[in-house]
């Protein structure tokens, strides 16, 4: 199958006959744009374990059609032989190479892994059989909404598989008295403590809010737990506005909205976009924020909703926050005490910094599993302005 790239080398989309024009995720941009060719292979063709497997060993993509059982006996031979993948070092043990050169070794088998690929086509479906039900498959990858065009897009096969296993989890919420779902690199709402907090809080605030036309933002949804907590606690006629910085995390709110509450029509979730980003010039009566807690660097986009490195996250929402909140409005914030005294002394600093008080505190203690803290604290500070 010929493979041609677009005149521009940052463009998106290339040319794959007999598929025609496809988008390729930012992640697997490189590895298109590499010397190895492109070929397709479908239906008896995969039946070739060890022809399609050389032509990954060599560098090329494989893009592959057909049954999904074939496809994934494919995927169990290259990763049978994925030592492969990489040249052997002849003139070292495995015993004595050196950290860095078995990392390396270990990151290229990975991304030789992702050179099998399946194709989609431009509503969603992937080209396998039977064809497998995941709504919103372009941004269950990580991708923006619309970004391919309408073009059909490639997702890897370990991806694909990733995503239709964590969908296939479920959470029970004892405070919905339902279950979510949570895509891949989308924070799983285990914390039963974390999102009882948040119910009294919003309790606690609700009395004040009885106008039909009460506003509520969620900043980094997530699977939507609290978006969905906020429409149950405030009412029907409470606007929910839900958003967050990964595709993954807002597509994952609206298959659990879809699943919780189809017939809701006061319940949105914005596009992807960072904190206040995808709300432009509105304004809301309260605003929900469960930030990062643990101050660490963020190695990969399932730590974006744990880690905040020197709580710069934190920083910048409290410096954004005024611009969106009404005079009068509340802010419930969500954190936890895992980074020690430290980081919540700075986090009240900031608060105070801000022009918020602390109207109410809402503690629960929890256990963990760490040896040398057995215990850490949940928190949900009710924040009105000064």
């Amino acid at each position: 199958m010929q493979f041609s790239k677009s005149n521009n080398e940052t463009d998106a989309f290339y040319s794959v006959n007999p598929i025609g024009e496809l988008y390729i995720p930012a992640e697997h941009r490189e590895a298109i744009f590499a010397r190895g060719s492109v070929k397709l292979f479908a239906d008896q063709e995969l039946e070739h374990l060890a022809r399609i497997f050389t032509h990954i060993q060599r560098g090329g993509i494989a893009i592959v059609q057909g049954k999904w059982s074939q496809i994934l006996s494919l995927y169990d031979y290259v990763q049978k032989h994925k030592s492969e993948l990489t040249p052997s070092n002849t003139t070292r043990s495995k015993k004595s190479r050196s950290y860095t050169q078995r990392n390396n070794y270990k990151q290229a088998r990975e991304a030789a892994l992702l050179k099998l690929m399946c194709w989609v086509d431009k509503d969603g479906n992937p080209k396998v059989a039977p064809n497998p039900d995941i709504p919103y498959l372009l941004e269950l990858i990580g991708e923006n909404p619309n970004a391919n065009e309408e073009c059909p897009f490639l997702v890897p096969v370990v991806t694909l598989q990733r995503i239709q296993n964590s969908l296939e989890k479920t959470y029970p919420i004892n405070a919905l008295g339902k279950s979510l779902i949570a895509s891949e690199n989308v924070l799983a709402p285990r914390s039963q403590e974390t999102i009882e907090c948040f119910q009294e809080a919003l309790q606690s605030v609700r009395k004040e809010y009885t106008d039909p036309k009460t506003t509520v933002a969620d900043v980094g949804c997530g699977s939507g737990c609290l978006t969905l907590l906020a429409h149950q606690e405030l009412g029907e006629n409470a606007e929910v506005h839900a958003s967050d910085i990964l595709p993954e995390a807002t597509a994952s709110t609206r298959m659990n909205i879809q699943r919780i509450i189809p017939n809701a029509k006061n319940v949105h979730v914005m596009p992807p976009g960072d904190l206040f980003d995808p709300f432009q010039s509105q304004r809301f009566d309260i605003i929900i924020f469960n930030a990062p807690w643990v101050v660490a660097r963020v190695r990969n986009r399932a730590e974006l909703a744990i880690h905040d490195e020197k709580q710069r996250t934190l920083t910048r929402f409290f410096e954004q926050v005024n611009n969106f909140l009404k005079p009068d409005g509340t802010l419930l914030l969500g954190y936890a005490d895992a980074s020690g005294p430290k980081a919540i002394a700075n986090l009240e600093a900031i608060i105070d910094e801000s022009g918020f008080v602390c109207k109410q505190l809402i503690k629960k203690r929890v256990a963990t599993h760490r040896s040398k803290r057995k215990w850490e604290h949940i928190q949900v500070y009710v924040l009105i302005k000064k």
